[in-house]
Protein backbone atom coordinates (compact mmCIF):
# COMPACT_ATOMS: atom_id res chain seq x y z
CA UNK A 1 0.00 0.00 0.00
CA UNK A 2 1.37 3.48 -0.96
CA UNK A 3 1.97 6.18 1.00
CA UNK A 4 1.48 10.40 -0.39
CA UNK A 5 4.05 13.00 0.23
CA UNK A 6 2.36 16.15 1.07
CA UNK A 7 4.21 19.19 -0.35
CA UNK A 8 2.97 22.88 1.24
CA UNK A 9 4.37 24.82 -0.92
CA UNK A 10 1.32 26.75 -1.93
CA UNK A 11 0.03 27.76 2.05
CA UNK A 12 2.70 30.06 2.20
CA UNK A 13 4.89 30.84 -0.78
CA UNK A 14 7.76 28.80 -0.16
CA UNK A 15 8.34 26.85 -2.80
CA UNK A 16 11.00 24.27 -0.63
CA UNK A 17 8.82 23.08 2.21
CA UNK A 18 7.63 19.77 1.65
CA UNK A 19 6.31 17.08 4.25
CA UNK A 20 5.84 13.04 3.30
CA UNK A 21 7.46 10.57 1.16
CA UNK A 22 6.99 9.06 -2.28
CA UNK A 23 4.29 5.88 -2.61
CA UNK A 24 4.12 3.22 -4.83
CA UNK A 25 -0.09 3.02 -5.58
CA UNK A 26 -2.41 5.98 -6.67
CA UNK A 27 0.27 7.45 -9.41
CA UNK A 28 -1.23 9.47 -11.91
CA UNK A 29 -3.28 12.53 -11.84
CA UNK A 30 -7.15 12.61 -10.36
CA UNK A 31 -9.75 14.99 -11.82
CA UNK A 32 -8.97 17.95 -9.98
CA UNK A 33 -5.10 17.36 -10.85
CA UNK A 34 -4.35 17.00 -6.88
CA UNK A 35 -2.69 13.97 -6.47
CA UNK A 36 0.26 12.84 -9.41
CA UNK A 37 3.63 10.26 -8.42
CA UNK A 38 1.92 9.98 -5.02
CA UNK A 39 2.03 13.33 -4.00
CA UNK A 40 -0.78 15.67 -2.66
CA UNK A 41 -0.21 19.51 -3.30
CA UNK A 42 -2.08 21.45 -1.02
CA UNK A 43 -0.90 24.31 -2.15
CA UNK A 44 -3.53 23.75 -5.32
CA UNK A 45 -6.35 22.48 -3.42
CA UNK A 46 -9.71 24.81 -3.20
CA UNK A 47 -12.78 22.72 -3.69
CA UNK A 48 -15.50 23.14 -0.76
CA UNK A 49 -17.61 20.41 0.80
CA UNK A 50 -17.92 19.39 4.43
CA UNK A 51 -19.03 15.52 2.53
CA UNK A 52 -16.33 14.73 0.23
CA UNK A 53 -14.20 12.45 2.27
CA UNK A 54 -16.83 10.47 3.54
CA UNK A 55 -18.90 10.49 -0.02
CA UNK A 56 -15.07 9.17 -1.49
CA UNK A 57 -15.08 6.79 0.85
CA UNK A 58 -18.36 5.29 0.04
CA UNK A 59 -17.48 5.34 -3.46
CA UNK A 60 -14.70 2.93 -2.56
CA UNK A 61 -16.05 1.05 -0.54
CA UNK A 62 -18.97 0.30 -3.31
CA UNK A 63 -16.43 -0.35 -5.77
CA UNK A 64 -14.47 -2.59 -3.49
CA UNK A 65 -17.90 -4.70 -2.49
CA UNK A 66 -18.64 -4.65 -6.29
CA UNK A 67 -15.17 -6.20 -7.34
CA UNK A 68 -15.76 -8.68 -4.45
CA UNK A 69 -19.27 -9.68 -4.70
CA UNK A 70 -18.89 -10.27 -8.68
CA UNK A 71 -15.92 -12.91 -7.48
CA UNK A 72 -18.27 -14.35 -5.20
CA UNK A 73 -20.81 -14.96 -7.65
CA UNK A 74 -18.96 -16.27 -10.35
CA UNK A 75 -17.86 -18.83 -8.00
CA UNK A 76 -21.63 -19.60 -7.21
CA UNK A 77 -20.81 -18.31 -3.38
CA UNK A 78 -22.78 -15.71 -1.48
CA UNK A 79 -21.77 -14.34 2.22
CA UNK A 80 -24.24 -13.43 4.45
CA UNK A 81 -23.83 -10.50 6.93
CA UNK A 82 -21.65 -11.59 9.06
CA UNK A 83 -18.82 -11.83 5.86
CA UNK A 84 -19.64 -8.26 5.02
CA UNK A 85 -18.97 -7.35 8.27
CA UNK A 86 -15.66 -9.02 8.76
CA UNK A 87 -14.32 -7.73 5.63
CA UNK A 88 -14.80 -4.33 6.24
CA UNK A 89 -13.58 -4.44 9.62
CA UNK A 90 -10.08 -5.54 7.46
CA UNK A 91 -10.95 -2.65 5.19
CA UNK A 92 -10.65 -0.52 8.30
CA UNK A 93 -7.96 -1.84 9.78
CA UNK A 94 -6.04 -1.14 6.72
CA UNK A 95 -7.36 2.32 6.46
CA UNK A 96 -6.51 3.00 10.12
CA UNK A 97 -3.06 2.02 9.73
CA UNK A 98 -2.57 4.21 6.43
CA UNK A 99 -3.98 7.10 8.27
CA UNK A 100 -1.47 6.14 11.19
CA UNK A 101 1.44 5.96 9.05
CA UNK A 102 0.22 9.88 7.26
CA UNK A 103 0.29 11.10 10.95
CA UNK A 104 3.70 9.67 11.50
CA UNK A 105 4.57 11.22 8.09
CA UNK A 106 3.03 14.63 8.77
CA UNK A 107 4.64 15.06 12.00
CA UNK A 108 8.35 13.92 11.49
CA UNK A 109 7.54 16.71 8.23
CA UNK A 110 6.88 19.04 10.81
CA UNK A 111 10.35 18.27 12.54
CA UNK A 112 12.27 18.29 9.29
CA UNK A 113 10.66 21.56 8.11
CA UNK A 114 12.18 23.28 12.10
CA UNK A 115 15.10 22.23 11.00
CA UNK A 116 15.32 23.32 7.66
CA UNK A 117 14.47 26.50 8.39
CA UNK A 118 16.82 26.84 11.65
CA UNK A 119 14.16 27.72 14.25
CA UNK A 120 15.67 26.61 17.49
CA UNK A 121 12.69 25.41 20.32
CA UNK A 122 13.55 28.43 22.78
CA UNK A 123 13.10 31.10 19.62
CA UNK A 124 10.75 34.07 19.93
CA UNK A 125 9.01 32.36 16.51
CA UNK A 126 8.37 28.83 18.10
CA UNK A 127 7.35 30.49 21.33
CA UNK A 128 5.02 32.40 19.31
CA UNK A 129 3.61 29.28 17.52
CA UNK A 130 3.73 26.97 21.08
CA UNK A 131 1.43 30.65 22.10
CA UNK A 132 -0.92 30.23 19.39
CA UNK A 133 -1.12 26.70 20.10
CA UNK A 134 -1.81 26.84 23.60
CA UNK A 135 -4.49 29.35 23.04
CA UNK A 136 -6.11 27.23 20.55
CA UNK A 137 -5.71 24.27 22.61
CA UNK A 138 -7.61 26.38 25.57
CA UNK A 139 -10.39 27.65 22.85
CA UNK A 140 -11.10 24.25 22.17
CA UNK A 141 -11.73 22.74 25.25
CA UNK A 142 -13.20 25.18 27.05
CA UNK A 143 -10.76 25.79 29.91
CA UNK A 144 -8.72 29.05 29.95
CA UNK A 145 -7.03 28.41 33.45
CA UNK A 146 -3.67 27.41 32.26
CA UNK A 147 -3.62 31.13 30.27
CA UNK A 148 -2.47 34.01 32.31
CA UNK A 149 -3.72 38.12 31.08
CA UNK A 150 -0.29 38.72 29.46
CA UNK A 151 -0.43 35.64 27.26
CA UNK A 152 -4.24 36.78 26.53
CA UNK A 153 -2.66 40.21 25.62
CA UNK A 154 0.06 39.00 23.30
CA UNK A 155 -2.04 36.82 21.03
CA UNK A 156 -4.81 39.40 20.82
CA UNK A 157 -3.01 42.04 19.89
CA UNK A 158 -1.46 39.30 16.83
CA UNK A 159 -1.83 40.54 13.46
CA UNK A 160 -1.89 36.69 11.65
CA UNK A 161 -0.91 37.58 8.21
CA UNK A 162 2.76 38.61 9.30
CA UNK A 163 2.83 34.71 10.51
CA UNK A 164 5.65 33.32 8.99
CA UNK A 165 5.96 30.74 6.61
CA UNK A 166 7.19 28.26 9.18
CA UNK A 167 4.68 29.26 11.99
CA UNK A 168 1.90 29.09 9.17
CA UNK A 169 2.43 25.99 7.55
CA UNK A 170 2.69 24.39 11.05
CA UNK A 171 -0.52 25.39 11.81
CA UNK A 172 -1.65 24.09 8.89
CA UNK A 173 -0.10 20.70 9.13
CA UNK A 174 -1.69 20.83 13.23
CA UNK A 175 -4.65 21.09 11.44
CA UNK A 176 -4.58 18.16 9.12
CA UNK A 177 -3.10 15.94 11.50
CA UNK A 178 -6.11 16.68 14.31
CA UNK A 179 -8.44 15.49 11.02
CA UNK A 180 -6.86 12.10 10.50
CA UNK A 181 -6.50 11.45 14.23
CA UNK A 182 -10.74 12.34 14.00
CA UNK A 183 -11.14 10.15 10.82
CA UNK A 184 -9.66 7.09 12.93
CA UNK A 185 -11.46 7.69 16.01
CA UNK A 186 -14.61 6.94 13.80
CA UNK A 187 -12.93 4.13 12.05
CA UNK A 188 -12.36 2.56 15.11
CA UNK A 189 -16.13 3.24 16.43
CA UNK A 190 -17.47 1.45 13.27
CA UNK A 191 -15.49 -1.75 13.37
CA UNK A 192 -16.02 -1.72 17.09
CA UNK A 193 -19.61 -1.80 16.14
CA UNK A 194 -18.91 -4.35 13.66
CA UNK A 195 -17.08 -6.71 15.93
CA UNK A 196 -20.50 -6.57 18.16
CA UNK A 197 -22.78 -7.33 15.51
CA UNK A 198 -20.71 -10.34 14.64
CA UNK A 199 -20.33 -11.19 17.96
CA UNK A 200 -24.04 -11.43 18.57
CA UNK A 201 -25.16 -13.32 15.11
CA UNK A 202 -25.59 -16.90 14.99
CA UNK A 203 -26.31 -18.12 11.77
CA UNK A 204 -22.94 -19.23 10.37
CA UNK A 205 -21.11 -18.38 6.82
CA UNK A 206 -22.22 -20.91 3.62
CA UNK A 207 -19.62 -23.08 2.89
CA UNK A 208 -17.63 -21.74 0.11
CA UNK A 209 -14.57 -22.60 -2.44
CA UNK A 210 -13.72 -18.79 -2.50
CA UNK A 211 -12.17 -19.73 -5.78
CA UNK A 212 -10.55 -16.60 -6.85
CA UNK A 213 -11.28 -14.45 -3.97
CA UNK A 214 -7.41 -13.64 -3.67
CA UNK A 215 -7.45 -11.86 -6.92
CA UNK A 216 -10.55 -10.09 -5.86
CA UNK A 217 -8.91 -8.93 -2.75
CA UNK A 218 -5.77 -7.75 -4.20
CA UNK A 219 -8.01 -6.12 -6.75
CA UNK A 220 -10.36 -4.29 -3.65
CA UNK A 221 -7.23 -3.15 -2.12
CA UNK A 222 -5.49 -0.94 -4.72
CA UNK A 223 -9.43 0.89 -5.06
CA UNK A 224 -9.20 1.74 -1.44
CA UNK A 225 -5.27 2.53 -1.65
CA UNK A 226 -6.50 5.28 -4.15
CA UNK A 227 -9.24 6.56 -2.29
CA UNK A 228 -7.09 6.95 0.71
CA UNK A 229 -4.66 9.42 -1.57
CA UNK A 230 -7.85 11.07 -2.72
CA UNK A 231 -8.87 11.61 0.98
CA UNK A 232 -5.87 12.75 2.32
CA UNK A 233 -5.97 15.33 -0.15
CA UNK A 234 -9.17 16.38 1.01
CA UNK A 235 -8.74 16.56 4.31
CA UNK A 236 -5.67 19.13 3.56
CA UNK A 237 -7.28 21.49 1.99
CA UNK A 238 -10.49 21.15 4.26
CA UNK A 239 -7.59 21.86 6.85
CA UNK A 240 -5.96 24.56 5.06
CA UNK A 241 -9.14 26.88 4.65
CA UNK A 242 -10.22 25.95 8.47
CA UNK A 243 -7.28 27.45 9.45
CA UNK A 244 -7.67 30.70 8.44
CA UNK A 245 -11.08 30.75 10.05
CA UNK A 246 -10.00 29.74 13.53
CA UNK A 247 -6.88 32.38 13.40
CA UNK A 248 -9.44 35.06 13.68
CA UNK A 249 -11.44 33.02 16.76
CA UNK A 250 -8.44 32.90 18.05
CA UNK A 251 -7.52 35.83 18.07
CA UNK A 252 -11.08 37.33 19.22
CA UNK A 253 -11.14 35.03 21.82
CA UNK A 254 -8.02 35.95 23.69
CA UNK A 255 -9.13 39.72 23.22
CA UNK A 256 -12.00 39.09 25.02
CA UNK A 257 -10.67 36.88 27.85
CA UNK A 258 -7.87 39.93 28.34
CA UNK A 259 -11.08 42.56 28.70
CA UNK A 260 -12.86 40.08 31.44
CA UNK A 261 -9.30 39.46 33.17
CA UNK A 262 -8.61 43.63 33.09
CA UNK A 263 -11.60 44.25 34.67
CA UNK A 264 -11.76 41.63 37.32
CA UNK A 265 -8.28 42.82 38.62
CA UNK A 266 -9.62 46.60 38.82
CA UNK A 267 -12.50 45.40 41.14
CA UNK A 268 -10.23 43.46 42.90
CA UNK A 269 -8.23 46.80 43.48
CA UNK A 270 -11.36 48.67 44.14
CA UNK A 271 -11.71 45.94 47.04
CA UNK A 272 -8.57 46.26 48.24
CA UNK A 273 -8.62 50.09 48.88
CA UNK A 274 -11.87 49.83 50.61
CA UNK A 275 -10.71 47.42 52.90
CA UNK A 276 -7.62 50.15 53.58
CA UNK A 277 -10.38 52.73 54.37
CA UNK A 278 -12.33 50.60 56.69
CA UNK A 279 -9.17 49.87 58.34
CA UNK A 280 -8.37 53.50 58.77
CA UNK A 281 -11.46 54.60 59.97
CA UNK A 282 -11.96 51.93 62.65
CA UNK A 283 -8.77 52.95 63.74
CA UNK A 284 -9.78 56.93 64.06
CA UNK A 285 -13.00 55.61 65.79
CA UNK A 286 -10.46 53.98 68.56
CA UNK A 287 -9.04 57.09 68.54
CA UNK A 288 -11.89 59.26 69.23
CA UNK A 289 -12.92 56.58 72.26
CA UNK A 290 -9.86 57.21 73.73
CA UNK A 291 -10.09 60.79 73.20
CA UNK A 292 -13.61 60.82 75.11
CA UNK A 293 -12.62 58.84 77.91
CA UNK A 294 -9.95 61.42 79.02
CA UNK A 295 -12.08 63.90 78.67
CA UNK A 296 -14.64 61.95 80.95
CA UNK A 297 -11.64 61.61 83.68
CA UNK A 298 -11.26 65.72 83.47
CA UNK A 299 -15.07 65.94 83.73
CA UNK A 300 -15.22 63.61 86.99
CA UNK A 301 -12.44 65.80 88.26
CA UNK A 302 -13.41 68.98 87.94
CA UNK A 303 -16.30 67.56 89.79
CA UNK A 304 -14.31 66.73 92.89
CA UNK A 305 -12.53 70.12 93.25
CA UNK A 306 -13.15 72.25 96.47
CA UNK A 307 -15.26 75.40 96.50
CA UNK A 308 -12.79 77.61 96.09
CA UNK A 309 -12.92 78.84 92.26
CA UNK A 310 -15.83 76.65 91.78
CA UNK A 311 -16.95 78.92 89.27
CA UNK A 312 -14.24 79.07 87.02
CA UNK A 313 -13.84 75.07 87.11
CA UNK A 314 -17.42 74.98 86.19
CA UNK A 315 -17.28 77.37 83.24
CA UNK A 316 -14.34 74.41 82.31
CA UNK A 317 -16.64 71.90 82.79
CA UNK A 318 -19.25 73.27 80.53
CA UNK A 319 -16.67 73.48 78.38
CA UNK A 320 -15.04 69.85 78.33
CA UNK A 321 -19.34 68.87 78.05
CA UNK A 322 -18.99 70.80 74.41
CA UNK A 323 -16.10 69.21 73.21
CA UNK A 324 -17.57 65.87 74.68
CA UNK A 325 -20.85 66.56 72.87
CA UNK A 326 -18.71 67.89 69.45
CA UNK A 327 -16.58 64.58 69.45
CA UNK A 328 -19.04 62.27 70.49
CA UNK A 329 -21.18 63.72 67.12
CA UNK A 330 -17.79 62.91 65.03
CA UNK A 331 -17.79 59.50 66.69
CA UNK A 332 -21.49 58.93 65.48
CA UNK A 333 -20.61 59.87 62.01
CA UNK A 334 -17.64 57.50 61.67
CA UNK A 335 -19.73 54.88 63.09
CA UNK A 336 -22.29 56.03 60.45
CA UNK A 337 -19.75 55.56 57.47
CA UNK A 338 -17.82 52.47 58.87
CA UNK A 339 -21.25 50.98 59.00
CA UNK A 340 -21.95 51.84 54.69
CA UNK A 341 -18.28 50.79 54.13
CA UNK A 342 -19.37 47.14 56.27
CA UNK A 343 -22.18 46.75 53.77
CA UNK A 344 -20.69 47.48 50.66
CA UNK A 345 -17.71 45.13 51.49
CA UNK A 346 -20.71 42.51 52.04
CA UNK A 347 -21.69 42.83 48.67
CA UNK A 348 -18.26 42.69 47.17
CA UNK A 349 -17.94 38.90 48.95
CA UNK A 350 -21.24 38.22 47.52
CA UNK A 351 -20.20 39.70 43.92
CA UNK A 352 -16.76 36.89 44.96
CA UNK A 353 -14.19 39.95 44.08
CA UNK A 354 -13.22 40.01 47.90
Amino acid sequence: MGTVTINLAGLAGNAETRIGVSGSAGNGKDGNGQVKNGSVFIGNLNQPGADRVEQRRAQARKQANKMLMDQFGRDNEVTDTMDELRTRNRDIGKEIGSLREQIKEFKDGQEAMREQHGIMPDSEEQKQLDLIRKVRGAMDSGDWKGLTADELKQVAGMDTSQLTTYQRTSLDTDEVIKRLEKEIEKLEGERRGNTSTVTGLKQGLLKTSYKGITKAYEAADSIMDAASDDIIGMLVQDAKAYVDEKLEEIVEAAKKKAEEKEEEEKKEEAAEEKKETQEELTQAIKEAASEQAGQMEQIAESTDAPQAGKAEENNKVLEIAEQQEDLQKTVDKMLREAKLLEEDMKGLMVDGLY
